[in-house]
């Protein structure tokens, strides 16, 4: 709040101050550089991201590192040249663009490595922001998780599809209308017991199968259906609820061939970066 004529008035941007610009006066014509240092070790992201951004505040980057590579704690991953007012101004508008998204990456890895050969996707990147989804979606793809559950074209009926239309059939009859797709298909028990929907998804033609309950007993009940009705050699089998990164250990062995999870990838911690001038 500023004051004049005895009144208290709000501050707008007509009296916002340059800070950086009042601090550095008469340095103004410096050439300075700065560098960013991981403080743990993990896999980096954002990289391309962080170039663009310092070239929209007229910094030089010299990158030491790139998007995918693993890095260890203590090593630089850029270099930075320019006026002071832009190094200072760096610190608050490069660190955010590696700091998150590596940290999707760093766990993305770990899930792999986790799973030991199963392959892992996620889709909870669909429940962010649209400005961050991109962004995520690279960052899950360096750590190694795919962002579809196959790669092929395919329709995917998810849990509120198959209550829309009240039925697995009713559900997997609006998907036929979509020539040439694999149908994927979540089943939670909402019409029928859960092996019995997967049995009947399977029979009426859908390739993958996503027991979406989180229940291991359910994604063995699942299995023992399909393998009695000799579905399983054509159909896929995924596993999806909740998964944590330490439950994916618990799932090497099951009858399965993907696990979806989500916020365990989306909600990983930042992965810690400094930004130190050099002096």
């Amino acid at each position: 709040m500023n004051t004049a004529v005895g009144k208290s008035v709000p501050c707008n941007d007509e009296c916002m101050v340059d800070v950086p610009g009042v601090l550095l006066a008469g340095h103004s014509n410096r050439i300075v550089k700065a560098q960013i240092v991981a403080n743990q070790s993990g896999v980096i992201a954002g990289i391309d991201d962080v170039a663009e951004e310092a070239m929209n505040l007229g910094l030089a980057m010299k990158p030491m590192m790139e998007s995918g590579q693993e890095v260890s704690s203590g090593q630089t991953i850029a270099v930075l040249t320019g006026k002071p007012g832009q190094i200072i101004r760096g610190e608050d508008r490069l660190l955010g663009h590696v700091g998150k998204f590596s940290g999707v990456a760093t766990a993305a890895r770990r899930a792999c490595q986790m799973a030991r050969g199963l392959k892992v996707v996620c889709g909870g990147w669909k429940k962010l922001p649209i400005e961050m989804k991109e962004r995520l979606r690279k960052s899950l793809t360096l750590g190694g998780v795919g962002t579809r559950i196959i790669d092929e074209p395919f329709v995917y009926l998810d849990k509120n599809y198959v209550r829309v239309f009240g039925s697995i059939p009713a559900a997997m009859e609006a998907a036929s209308r979509l020539s040439g797709r694999v149908v994927a298909i979540q089943v939670r028990g909402d019409t029928a017991p859960v092996q019995e929907e997967a049995l009947e998804a399977a029979r009426l033609g859908a390739g993958v199968l996503i027991v979406d309950t989180g229940r291991i007993e359910d994604l063995r009940l699942v299995s023992e259906n399909l393998h009695k009705g000799n579905f399983r050699s054509s159909v896929r089998l995924a596993f999806a609820g909740g998964i944590t990164l330490e439950g994916l250990a618990g799932l090497v062995g099951e009858d399965l061939d993907m696990v979806d999870i989500g916020r365990v990838l989306i909600d990983a911690p930042l992965l810690d970066f400094r930004y130190d001038i050099i002096s």
